[in-house]
């Protein structure tokens, strides 16, 4: 009589077959990167747990990173260093879930009075809006924001509105991945072309994973 054949037992992986955060938030920002903003805002208003997803997953990616290269703290960093006592009017486009402004709410003597925008308010602190069009007056703005917000085909839109509202010699400080805007044969950091096409000054530029830049109207 032969011997029975004994199966081996499937042991249970402790692999897991979810994606990364880093890989499907890149999925995602080659899927965002093609669109409007006119279309992103239309996706995210139709559909705003798509845009909750999207941030749950940059706040996991952020987990690996020393807090000062989370590219938000960069931010708050140049604001917390900034000379004078006059208050002035921040917009933060792009904003997320407002952290920024969160963090200087209840600092004694703030110095800033914020404007949030994004394409979904997740608290009343924020203005539901695709920022190509804030609706804000011009000239009426001291400091603007924006915080890994260049996403969509039409983002040179944002520029040409932060410089309306920008008072003379306002400031613009900007986060972005440096991969994305220096990732081509002529070597070229085709964001600081784009700033200057738009009449900004740039003022400081630092190119680290996330770059950052300082630029004038």
């Amino acid at each position: 009589m032969s011997k029975p054949t004994i199966q081996p037992k499937n042991e249970p992986s402790n692999k897991s077959t979810k994606p990364p955060p880093k890989s499907v938030l890149s999925n995602l920002h080659q899927k965002y990167k093609t669109m409007t903003s006119q279309n992103l805002n239309k996706l995210f208003k139709e559909n705003p747990l798509e845009w909750e997803v999207y941030h749950k997953i940059s706040k996991e990616n952020e987990t690996s990173f020393p807090e000062e290269e989370i590219p938000r703290n960069r931010i708050i960093q140049k604001l917390e260093k900034l000379a004078g006592k006059k208050k002035k009017d921040v917009v933060d486009l792009g904003c997320g879930y407002g952290e920024i402004s969160q963090y200087f709410k209840n600092k004694q003597g703030n110095r800033f009075s914020f404007l949030n925008f994004d394409h979904i308010s997740s608290n009343d602190d924020i203005i539901s809006r695709d920022i190509k069009d804030t609706q804000l007056e011009d000239s009426s703005i001291d400091i603007a924001i924006m915080c890994l917000a260049m996403w969509g085909s039409n983002c040179k839109d944002y520029l040409i509105e932060v410089y309306r509202i920008l008072d003379t010699g306002g400031t613009l400080h900007i986060v972005e991945p440096y991969k994305r805007w220096n990732d081509n044969e002529e070597n070229k950091n085709r964001l600081i072309e784009l700033l200057m096409e738009n009449n900004f000054k740039v003022m400081e530029h630092i190119d680290e994973k996330f770059m950052y830049i300082e630029c004038r109207k």
